[in-house]
This record gives structure tokens, C-alpha cells and sequence, in this order.
């Protein structure tokens, strides 16, 4: 299954089954259990309810995806977290055995969604996109075994894990510290829109097995990403179970588990560009970028 937050008709967000081009509703057949547009609630109902309402969408008549507009799938994840190093560079370039995942958050309060820009700040013009799966957790669970891992995962979507490079930070004056590079580096991850989330959450036996899949960005047409979920640095049964064990999963938190290299020279976002993400099963998460005012 596929599940979307959609506008249509002037009306505020609703939530869809997507199947062939086509949404069903699943307000309309929930019996007000699937109301306001929260994916995280309706998955907070369980598989037995979610499983019931979308069967009860797909008798209905869908209407072609494309009359309408595709929002974030889920815009209030209790949690959004992402890995450094999710890939390697080079076959055999794994970490070593005693390290672990390095976590960070990204903010949850600006989810951005299919067809919403993104903006160049002026405290960050040096912007980049990266094209990550996105693992939606389904099951809550707290130091949960890495062979139970996978039990907790609902499905996936595409994040845009959009990143600033360069910030115009106030040179002069400023203290030099031995962590200052770090931490620019993590404020550059927390802007106003640099999580985007999208096209729809692919339920896990819909997606099949990811562990071979193709990654792609393309900027303006241009391709700058061209990689395979096959080169993971750390698997993705481990960070789960790792990141259980900081603290508890709950149902509707994403993690996402970073993108390959890039096809050369790692090249800065200009306003105008259109940045394509497509992961193979996933589909495609496509912004305009723009500059700030």
C-alpha cells in the first residue's frame, strides 16, 4: 500500500490510498477514525484498523492523483533522525567494529513536502540535496533486538536530508574552537525547510526487499547521485536496534539512512534549480529551489 496526505478542491489536508494514479479516500471510509489529515494518528490506530480503512478506500472510486496536490505523507514525526556515514565510498569501506552510528535530528516542526522549495538562506548559501530512504517506524519499542528490528518498520519514504554547507557566520570576534567546524556543520541541518519528506509512505510488503535499489538525484536534469542502497555502511536492522536503544521508537518517527556519493564534484543548489530524488520502489520527490528574499 501507499499512503499520501493530499489537498484537493480547496479543502485542507485529507489522507489517500494511492493505487495505479489513483487516490482513494480514506477519511471519507474511516468512520472518523482517519480525520484533520494526521498520517500519525491513523497509524497510531494499528495494523488491523489501518489495514480495515484501507480496504474499505480501495472499493471506493478513486480520482487521478494528478488533480490534486501531494503534501509531506507525514508532517509531524515525533522524531526525524538521521546517520552520518550511512554509505561508503568503496566496497570493503565499512566502519569498524567498534564504532557506532552517528545520529543527529533534524527539526520537525517545518516538514516540507512534493513541490515546496527549497530556499537558499542568506546564512547558507552553500546548499546541497541528499536523497536518503526514510524508514517509517510502525511498531513502538524500546531496546529492541536487531533480529526483531525490521518487525517495527511500517515502510519507507524518500527524505530530502537538505544540508548547508557553508554558514555566513560572524567571522570577526568569533572564538576558534575545536568543535566549531561540527557544529556548523549540524546548524547547517536544522534550517527552515530542510526536511522534505515524499511522494507517499510505501508499506514494507509493497516495497519488497530495498537492499538493492537505485538512488538518484538529479539536479535540473542533470544527474548528480547515481548509487545503490546494495553499499550501506551500517545496516539498516542495526540502526534501528541502536537507535532503540537511546530511546524510544514510536510509531510515525522516520529515520533516515543516508545517501551514496555523488557523480563527481559535490556542486552547490542556484535559484531555479529543480532537484529530482528518485529511489527505485519509492518514486520521485521533486522542489524547485529558490533564494531567499
Amino acid at each position: 500500500m501507499q499512503f499520501v496526505r493530499y489537498e484537493a478542491e480547496g479543502r485542507s489536508a485529507r489522507l489517500g490510498l494511492l493505487e495505479n494514479d489513483l487516490i482513494h479516500d480514506l477519511e471519507a471510509s474511516s468512520g472518523g477514525r482517519a480525520d484533520g489529515g494526521d498520517m500519525k494518528a491513523f497509524l497510531r490506530l494499528g495494523k488491523g484498523a489501518v489495514d480495515e480503512i484501507a480496504a474499505a478506500a480501495r472499493r471506493t472510486v478513486g480520482f487521478p492523483a494528478g488533480s490534486s496536490r501531494l503534501l509531506a505523507p507525514i508532517a509531524n514525526p515525533g522524531k526525524l533522525l538521521a546517520v552520518a556515514g550511512g554509505y561508503y565510498s568503496h566496497p570493503g569501506e565499512k566502519l569498524g567494529p567498534d564504532a557506532i552510528p552517528m545520529l543527529f535530528g533534524k527539526l520537525t516542526d517545518d516538514i516540507h513536502g512534493p513541490g515546496d522549495p527549497i530556499t537558499i538562506w542568506k546564512k547558507s548559501p552553500g546548499v546541497i540535496d541528499e536523497i536518503e530512504v526514510a524508514i517509517v517506524i510502525g511498531v513502538e519499542g524500546k531496546d529492541i533486538p536487531r533480529e526483531k528490528a525490521m518487525d517495527h518498520v511500517l515502510g519507507y519514504t524518500i527524505c530530502n536530508d537538505v544540508s548547508g554547507r557553508e554558514l555566513a557566520v560572524p567571522a570577526p570576534g568569533r572564538r576558534d574552537k575545536e568543535m566549531d567546524g561540527f557544529l556548523d556543520w549540524l546548524n547547517g541541518k536544522w534550517m527552515d525547510g530542510f526536511a522534505i519528506l515524499g511522494p507517499a509512505i510505501v508499506t514494507k510488503d509493497e516495497a519488497g526487499d530495498l537492499g538493492d535499489v537505485r538512488i538518484t538525484s538529479r539536479v535540473s536534469g542533470e544527474v548528480r547521485v547515481d548509487g545503490t542502497t546494495k553499499n550501506v555502511n551500517i545496516p539498516w536492522d542495526e540502526l534501528i536496534a541502536f537507535t532503540s536503544s537511546l530511546f524510544t521508537l514510536r510509531v510515525g518517527d522516520i529515520i533516515t539512512t543516508g545517501m551514496p556519493h555523488g557523480v563527481g564534484d559535490e556542486r552547490f543548489l542556484k535559484a531555479g534549480d529543480v532537484v529530482e530524488g528518485e529511489i527505485e520502489r519509492l518514486g520521485v520527490l521533486r522542489n524547485p529551489v529558490v533564494a531567499e528574499r
